[in-house]
Formats: structure tokens, sequence, C-alpha cells
């Protein structure tokens, strides 16, 4: 079989395994604040250069090899990979990320291991105060209670219909207002004062939150929103952080006014509408980023609901980070005058600087094999019609959105056509800073042919020698410096109440749960589940300490969770609450569930392992390595027959639990 016949064969049931393990929306998958620690320690430490420090690392492709640390072999089987920040050995099946590595390898516990890297990473491991965590939990239903008053308000026959009137004229419809609960405050200075304090909340709580504004003389207090439209604006997982005002008065200013930043509201942190985009930009895979809540909210009411707004504010990399977890495709509809345009660049510039890359071979003019970076990313920019908005194009004519949207330019025509407005291209030195502009944009591209395409282009634009724009390419090759870039901490990430989070609440609740599901798995001709199916190394280090815990007949959680340190503490503690939130299940059908959970964590876990063997397969094939392709292959077909085993399973559990209903 060849390569190019594996292409077709082999990874087709992937495809299938991903419709059926990536497409179901759980009702346990809403997140929660920030654990931040172990996150930020994975964030800050790169696993290249932590195990590159215990075992010489080859480079191979795109990832690196060496000889197991934890085996004795003769040939290389244990690989890093720094796209995914984890390693895995092929010999003796042991792999995982930085955590993993430095317990196995430093024979450390949890802590212990977190302790080591947060020296390495200089994180500080200072526990959040309660009361502070407790604070938080104030604000957020401060803000939540005001949406639903501000909803109210809205929704009043007459108190609302001043709001309802303008939304009306800009063609929202109420369904819409109740989807993104839209709201309203009356043009009074305490209306809201006046209802929160009712309520027992604290006048400081609702200045922290950003509701009211002290009088600059220190006299008391007054609604920061008043007379306006209230958007609530929401983080990720829904929960309402700030809000937008807009203006009703049409001589009103400033038109729009938000929320100050607080301990939950940052405008560069957050995008409008991503709460109820994300699922619609990950199967699309693609995010329209527009500027305007009302451009977000007018896409969504006519179905185009990958869109989600910057709010008016520059394109920040936290915002891109938080989008390419769902997509490596973006889209943006700017504004079409120059002001818009130099915006787009500086989104262009800022998205090759935050977004991660991929190193591609090529030959240099003396033979050598060299790396050139490439963005693992595809931008393209909608071209409005002059004097549009999102909105007002969308509102007028649907379709002619959506034929912008069909035919957006690829992000290297719009450089094109923007330097031939910024530069001189008559001048000797505008036709250089033209060049230097885009070159950077066409090394980017990953195809040669598509790239000798753009340099063609660009020399009969600026009127210069092909061969003197790829001198050009060749020194800016030569000047740029390619160490892999250390990720900025992020401190945005939530925890996740995901699957994992849920086999393990069930089991930890229901200890017998998991002797039956081993059994059931071992039944199905499945080994049982174990450590490696957990992604997240805090679920891992739980999952393991409670097998062991029950192999030693302890099975009482409270007993179990005084052994643990406390940060796995606060885990269960964490996960125990969602679980108790989640739709409960009956005990009769909780065994079925909680098997099907289980089988699809394993179906996770080897499409993940799939993906290690694809990489290396692919640069055994460009090495020309045929023994290296025919090895993976090997591995590549084992791993498909069980994952077809551990479908077909699923199938069966479905098939029965559908039978029971």
């Amino acid at each position: 079989m060849t390569y190019t016949l594996f292409c077709f064969k082999i990874r087709l049931p992937v495809i299938a395994y991903l419709r059926e393990f990536g497409g179901k929306n759980l009702p346990w998958t809403e997140g929660t604040g920030s654990m931040g620690v172990v996150d930020e320690v994975k964030e800050r430490i790169d696993i290249v250069d932590l195990i590159s420090q215990y075992v010489p690392l080859k480079k191979a492709g795109r990832n690196f090899k060496a000889l197991c640390p934890f085996h004795t072999e003769k040939t290389p089987s244990f690989y890093v990979f720094p796209h995914t920040q984890t390693w895995h050995c092929f010999g003796c099946n042991a792999g995982g990320d930085v955590f993993s590595f430095i317990m196995k390898k430093e024979n450390m516990d949890f802590r212990e291991a977190l302790r080591f890297l947060a020296a390495k990473a200089g994180v500080e491991l200072e526990k959040k105060p309660p009361e502070e965590i407790e604070r938080v939990k104030v604000l957020r239903k401060v803000l939540s209670v005001a949406a639903d008053y501000y909803h109210r308000l809205l929704t009043d026959p007459e108190k609302g219909a001043k709001a309802r009137a303008y939304l009306e004229k800009r063609g929202i419809r109420p369904e819409t207002a109740e989807v993104f609960r839209l709201g309203y405050a009356l043009d009074e200075w305490h209306n809201l004062e006046k209802y929160m304090t009712g309520l027992g909340y604290k006048r400081e709580i609702l200045l922290e939150a950003g509701l009211l504004i002290q009088r600059e003389d220190g006299s008391g207090v007054y609604d920061r929103f008043r007379g306006r439209l209230i958007i609530p604006i929401r983080d990720e997982q829904g929960r309402v952080v700030g809000f937008g005002a807009r203006t009703l008065d049409p001589e009103g200013a400033p038109k729009y006014i938000n929320s100050p930043a607080t301990p939950l509201f940052d405008k560069g942190r957050l995008l409008f509408g991503l709460d109820m985009a994300k699922e619609s930009i990950r199967t699309q895979d693609m995010a329209i980023i527009v500027e305007g809540y009302m451009d977000v909210i007018q896409a969504h009411q006519m179905g185009f609901r990958n869109v989600v707004a910057s709010m008016g504010t520059a394109l920040t990399e936290t915002q891109l980070r938080k989008l390419a977890r769902y997509t490596k495709r973006f889209a943006l509809a700017l504004d079409p005058d120059v002001a818009g345009s130099e915006a787009t660049i500086r989104a262009l510039q800022l998205a090759e600087e935050a977004l991660d890359k991929e190193a591609e071979p090529f030959i240099d003019p003396r033979g050598m094999l060299r790396f050139e970076e490439r963005l693992k990313a595809e931008f393209f920019i909608i071209s409005l019609p002059s004097g549009y908005d999102p909105d007002a194009l969308i509102r007028e004519s649907p379709e002619r959105w959506e034929e912008r949207v069909e035919n957006a330019l690829p992000m290297v025509d719009f450089y094109i056509n923007v330097i031939t407005q910024k530069f001189d291209l008559n001048s000797p030195r505008g036709k250089a800073e033209a060049v230097r502009t885009v070159i950077p944009i066409i090394q980017g591209i990953p195809g040669e042919i598509e790239r000798d395409h753009y340099i063609h282009k660009l020399a009969r634009l600026v009127k210069v020698d092909e061969m003197a724009i790829r001198r050009e390419m060749l020194s800016l090759r030569r000047r740029k410096s390619r160490p892999r870039a250390k990720p900025t901490p992020s401190k945005e990430k939530a925890p996740a109440f995901g699957l994992e989070e849920y086999v393990l609440a069930q089991v930890l609740q229901h200890p017998h749960l998991l002797e039956l599901i081993e059994d059931q798995m071992r039944a199905l001709a499945i080994p049982p589940l174990d450590e490696a199916d957990f992604a997240e190394v805090e679920n891992r280090v739980l999952f393991g300490a409670w097998k062991a815990s029950l192999d030693k007949g302890i099975s009482q959680l409270e007993a179990f969770v005084d052994t643990l340190d406390p940060l796995l503490q606060e885990r269960v503690h964490f996960i125990m609450e969602k679980a108790r939130n989640s739709p409960p299940v009956p005990l009769e059908k909780l065994e079925q569930e909680v098997l099907n959970c289980a089988l699809r964590l394993r179906g996770i876990n080897l499409h993940r392992y799939l993906q290690e063997i694809r990489f290396l397969q692919e640069e055994a094939q460009e090495r020309g390595d045929q023994e290296g392709v025919a090895h993976y292959l090997d591995l590549v077909k084992s791993q498909v027959e069980e994952l077809a085993t551990v479908h077909r399973a699923l199938a069966q559990c479905s098939g029965e639990k559908a039978r029971a209903v």
C-alpha cells in the first residue's frame, strides 16, 4: 500500500470518528472560574526545552526524537511534539505532558511536580484567599441579576417601549432580543441602584461590578447606564461579565459606553458573541470577525452564526488565541475606509506574531535543506461596499453578505491591493517599501506554486524583476531568527466540566461503577480505562489515585480526599459541585451512561495517538524512510482497528439504550 492510498483509506475512519466523538453537545460541558496555576505553568514551560535537559533530542521534521528514558532500546521510539506540547514513547506506550514527564522521570507526586515546574516557570503557587473566590462569585451573581432586570424593563409594555421601537427600526426581532437577553436602562439616576440595594446587594459590590459610578466629590453614587439599550457581554461559557450600552438619543454621545475594567471584564480578552458562535465556528471551520455588537446580533438573527465582534477595539493576541481553539481560518470584516484597512493590516501583523507556526523544509541556493516558519492559519478579508457595515449589509441583503463572504480576499491579495493605495509605486523607495511589506506574507504561504504566483503578481505590480524579489525574500530568511516563541501566559482559561470530569465524578460518587465498566470493556475486547485516557494532568492523577485507593479497600470519598494535595482537593470539589448541578441520570441507566462516556474517552485518546503517528509517518515519507513509513502504517492499522472496535461498542451501547427507552 502506498502512502497516497494511506491518506484515503486510513484517514477516512478518523473523519467518521470525529463526527461521532466530536459532534456531540453534552449537557455537562460548561466551564467555571479559572484555577489558573497548572495552565499557567504549562503555558510558560516549553516541553522541548524541559525534556532536552534529561535526554538528547534530535530534530525529526516538526518534532523531536530520542532513546526512551523509561525503557531500554536501541532505536529511538520516544517522540516530543512541540505543537501539542506532549510526548509519547511508541515502545513502552508512555506519554503525556510536562507534568507526566517530570512525575515519571523524577518519581514525584503531583504536588512535588507542580512545585518543581512552577519554580522553573516563575509561577507563584499562592492560593487565592477564600474571600476573594467568594467575591468573584458575588460579582457574577450581581451581573446576572442586573442583566435579568434590564431585560424585564425592555419587555415592560410601557417602560421599554422606546427601546423596543429602536430595535424594530434596526430590524431586530423580539425573539432575537430574547436570545441575546437585550435590555433597557431607564433614564433615571438611581433606578438600578434602588433595585439592587433593595435585594440586599451593597453599593460597594455594585461599584466593583461597574454598575454604579462614584461621584467625584464622594457625595454618593449613581447608575452608570441610563436611557440606553443594554447589551449583556458574556464570556466563553455564557456568563455575563459586563455590558455594552447604546444611546437611544439620535444626538446622544457617546453612542456606545461599556462596563469599566473589573475583575471579570477586560475588553481585550473578550469576544462578543463567542459563547453562541463557537460551535458554528468549529463546524464551519471559519470565524468571521466584525467590530460592533449590532453586526453580530444581526448576523446571528439571519443565520450567520460564526460571527463574533472585537467590540470596537483593535484585535488582541488573547482574542486571536481564543478563536484559534475552534478554527485556523479567519475572515475580517472591518470598515472599508483607509482607517479600516490600516486596522486590518495591524490585525494581520498581530496574527503573524501571536498564532502558532509550523516549520516547512526548503532547499536554499547552495542545495542545503533549511526550515522556514509558515503561519498555521488562513486569513481572508471581507470587502464591504462603501458606506456599509456588516449590520447594514445583512439587513438590506443577506444574499449580498453571503456573496461577500464567499468571495473574501486571501490575505496576500488584500495586502497587494492596499499597497497600490499606500505606496508611490513610481518611486524606487515606494517600490522597496511595498516589496518589504508584502514578502513576509508571501513567505507564509505553504504551497510553492501559490507563492510563485504571488511573487509574479507583485513583480508585475511594482515593475521590478522577479529575481530581485526572490533575493529580498532570501535576505529576509537569513535575517529572521527561528526559535520557538514562548507562549504568552494567559489566565483566562477556565477548567472545563467535560467528558473526563463527568466520568471522574461518577466513579468517585459510585465506586462500584469503575469495576463494572472495566469488566464490560474487557467483555467488548477493549482494554479497561486507565490514566492515559485522561488528557488533563489533574484528572489523570486523580483517576490513578482513586484506583489505587480502591485497590487498598478505601472507597469512602471523604477519606480519599483527605489524602490528596490541596490543589487536587479543589479539583475534586469543583468536579463534584458541577456534577450535582448537572442533569440527573436515573441509577438504573447510569451504568450504561458511564460506559458510553468511557468508550468516548478511549476514542478521543486513540484519536490523539493516531494524530501523533500520522505526523511521524508524513515526516518519514518526506525523508524517504520507507521502513519508517511501513512501521508507522502498522501502528496506524492497529489503532484504527481498536478505534473501529470502540466505534462498534458505542453503536451497540446506543442500540441497547434506545431499546431500553
